[in-house]
């Protein structure tokens, strides 16, 4: 199994967080663990064999575009494993596709609905060298993508560094009176900008921070690992956990490296 996180070509570098890529055999990657939603949409070009969603069975496109999940997701492949992700900083993907943020909210979808041409850069990735493919996908999802205009996002910007820097632990109220605006107004904003509500994003990033530390420090009981992440106590962690990542943390901590477990290192 393979798997390595770059960072975006300069030209994307305004709208993409980084770019990863994962190659394997169908074996390596089909243990059926849940993807934590992590707030961020990102297009998938997958060069190998297909992957369904276990949960319906249907299979997913060569150009998939995940948007911003609220549940988790499995996804398990048919065959080996050749994956390349391009994920979007939160909140930048609405602009850069030109889309309402609302609209992508748990969806998944062929990027070539919303991307035209999209479809043909996973056949053109497919049949280039690898050491070609970055650069390829660089200059073609640049020609794709719309510039990011900032200055509309300041406020919040300054509420994701502080959803970012707290862990997910602060309230919405102390969120918008640190970023000066109403609460109405930030979840306005976080409705056009990021397409999930600010405490849905806060609760997201407070479980990948507590499942880190779990990752991190397997000696560590719930109840510790509940306190240090600003929770009531290890059950209210746990119904979290659930609520979110369909699992209880220690379900979700695995020995083995999993295509969900290498989404976590991703965020």
């Amino acid at each position: 199994m393979e798997f390595a996180i770059l960072d975006p070509p300069p030209r994307l570098a305004d709208a993409v967080k980084a770019i990863w890529r994962a190659r394997g055999t169908k074996q390596e990657f089909d243990a059926p663990e849940p993807i934590v939603p992590d707030g961020c949409v990102e297009i998938v070009f997958n060069l190998g064999a297909r992957f369904i969603n276990a949960a319906t069975g249907a299979s997913q496109p060569r150009d998939l575009l995940a948007g911003q999940m609220t549940r988790p997701v499995i996804a398990l492949p048919t065959g080996d494993v050749d994956l390349i992700g391009v994920r979007f900083k939160t909140g930048r993907a609405g602009q850069a596709l030109r889309i309402e943020m609302w609209e992508l909210q748990d969806q998944l979808i062929a990027a070539s609905d919303v991307i035209r041409g999209v479809d043909r850069v996973a056949d053109d990735l497919r049949n280039m060298a690898e050491s070609d493919r970055l650069e390829h996908l660089g200059h073609a999802l640049a020609e794709s993508l719309c510039d990011i205009d900032g200055t509309s996002m300041h406020r919040v910007d300054q509420a994701l560094q502080i959803i970012e820097r707290t862990r997910g632990a602060v309230a919405v109220e102390t969120l918008a009176r640190r970023v000066g605006v109403t609460r109405r107004h930030l979840e306005r904003q976080f409705k056009e900008h990021v397409g999930l509500r600010a405490k849905h994003l806060a609760r997201i990033t407070r479980i990948h921070a507590a499942l880190a530390l779990l990752q991190r420090q397997p000696a560590m009981s719930g109840a510790e690992i509940a306190a240090a992440c600003g929770y009531s106590d290890q059950a209210h962690l746990i119904r979290e956990c659930r609520d979110i990542a369909g699992q209880t943390p220690r379900r979700l901590k695995t020995t083995e490296r999993s295509l969900a477990g290498l989404m976590r290192e991703a965020v």
